[in-house]
């Protein structure tokens, strides 16, 4: 049983703020845990729901974080340091684009949860930022049931609807990554970097 900020958890629903689904959460430490990834980059922090509990139930090293939207990375800024990971975690308030394209670091995992639509232009930058065997776990591949074809795609989410085809497309075909794509949660992609 993985340790969560029940708190936080509340918080994010009250608030309409996207949070870790519990199953995809839990699949998530499992994943790290499974491939002890000691380096971690998460695109999407929102409120810090996700790199808490990332920093509280696996053994990484470290975990670079990135947010765009400013007042949620002051609230994740404030909820890392209630919880004692400043020294763990490290945010950054930027585009997530401009991060991994001027990074000079290399992750063994990379947790992508940032704008959906973006997974396909993001994917050559994380490619290249990932160390060998090392993993991007994407999030919300589904999204809601629009991806596969369950509920109507709304008029405002077509082109995000057509990325993330485009991304799992991608992931699949790409001679440099080995992909599963799973049932859980919104839809997980795992690709391994060969």
């Amino acid at each position: 049983m993985i340790k969560i900020d029940e708190q936080l958890k509340q918080y994010g629903k009250n608030h309409k703020v996207p949070i870790t689904l519990d199953d995809t959460l839990d699949f998530l430490i499992k994943t790290i845990n499974k491939f002890n990834s000691k380096e971690i980059l998460e695109i999407g922090t929102a409120i810090g729901y996700g790199s808490i509990a990332m920093a509280t139930n696996t053994n990484c090293n470290h975990i670079d974080t990135v947010e765009i939207d400013s007042s949620r990375y002051e609230i994740a800024m404030q909820n890392i340091k209630a919880h004692k990971l400043d020294k763990k975690i490290d945010l950054f308030n930027v585009d997530a684009m401009q991060y991994i394209k001027n990074t000079d670091k290399k992750y063994d995992f990379i947790y992508l949860d940032g704008p959906k639509g973006q997974y396909i232009n993001y994917l050559p930058y994380l490619i290249n930022i990932l160390n060998p065997k090392g993993i991007i776990f994407a999030d919300n591949l589904y999204f809601h049931g629009m991806v596969t074809g369950k509920i109507p795609v709304s008029r405002g989410c077509r082109a995000m609807i057509k990325g993330l085809h485009k991304y799992i497309d991608e992931i699949k075909s790409n001679p440099k990554l080995a992909t599963q794509i799973l049932d859980i949660g919104d839809g997980i992609g795992i690709s391994q970097k060969k």
